[in-house]
């Protein structure tokens, strides 16, 4: 960013604090849309507690714990990489703005799954909006990384965070393409992304306690 005063050219580098802050209230915003959609069933109050509030409600409290865990990582992740950025730039600007974009995209997707969970064309745009996001999301890493200033040693530049990062874009993406000639695999591979990711992690955590 660049200013002009006089004869003289004050070039200013501000932190991430406002692209953090930003992204928070956005990642916010996009949970609470989420929890909006949930609907109970007009007959919940009454009938028996299976077929008038359990089985109608289920599906759609299921995708949408998915889409709160997926969310969650992206935020964790999200924050974890601007603590080592040192500066804010344009261009991480404009990528973090896409990044969110797609984020935002993710209560449509999740209330078109909850909707219809056997769908192949509900499985295949919910894991395009996460193949999506997780790809930008990838990108900005790293494009980050490759900048001199930064550690480059840092776990979050590291190939085999990078190499991680794809390897769960390849997997949504291939969901994509399975969805539509069996729901329930493309489906289960969207599942297994947050928990091939997640769970290790829980886990070391644990022994180091």
């Amino acid at each position: 960013m660049e200013t002009q005063h006089g004869s003289d050219r004050v070039t200013i580098n501000p932190g991430t604090e406002r692209i953090a802050a930003f992204s928070d209230g956005v990642i916010a915003i996009v949970i609470t849309i989420m929890v909006l959609e949930l609907k109970l069933p007009e007959g919940a109050a009454k009938g028996d507690v299976w077929p008038s509030f359990l089985a109608p409600l289920a599906p759609k409290l299921a995708i949408y714990a998915l889409s709160f865990l997926i969310v969650g990582a992206l935020w964790v992740n999200h924050h974890q990489l601007l603590a080592v950025v040192r500066r804010a730039t344009f261009p991480l600007m404009w990528m973090n703005l896409l990044l969110l974009f797609f984020i935002s995209l993710i209560p449509l997707a999740t209330a078109f799954l909850g909707e219809h969970p056997e769908s192949a064309r509900a499985v295949s745009f919910y894991a395009l909006i996460m193949t999506l996001s997780s790809a930008v999301f990838g990108l900005l890493r790293y494009s980050l990384g490759r900048i001199p200033e930064h550690d480059r040693e840092h776990i979050q530049f590291r190939r085999a965070t990078l190499v991680r990062s794809f390897i769960g874009t390849l997997i949504y993406a291939a969901a994509v393409i399975v969805a539509p000639v069996s729901p329930v695999a493309g489906l289960a591979m969207v599942v297994f992304v947050p928990a091939m990711f997640n769970i290790p992690i829980l886990l070391q955590r644990r022994r180091q306690i």
